[in-house]
């Protein structure tokens, strides 16, 4: 689960919707500075950019355990 700080301090968060049919649909809503929930979900917030920079860290570091599990694999 991610809280993602956008411009402007608007916190973006996760939300999931049942629909009348019972099917439940899970996506994000926008929460502005002064709403009731937002100094809830303040202290989980991450900037954009922090984000992307984790998600760059994730993605190489996951190229480096496949690419040991694969020589270990292949010997």
């Amino acid at each position: 689960m991610n809280v993602i700080m956008l411009p402007g301090g608007v916190l973006r968060v996760p939300w999931a919707v049942t629909l009348a049919d019972g099917t439940k649909v899970d996506g994000t809503r926008d929460v502005r500075p002064g709403e009731g929930d937002y100094e809830q979900w303040l202290p989980l917030a991450r900037a954009e950019d922090d984000l992307w920079r984790l998600e760059a860290l994730e993605a190489a570091r996951d190229a480096e355990i496949l690419s040991r599990w694969r020589a270990r694999k292949s010997a």
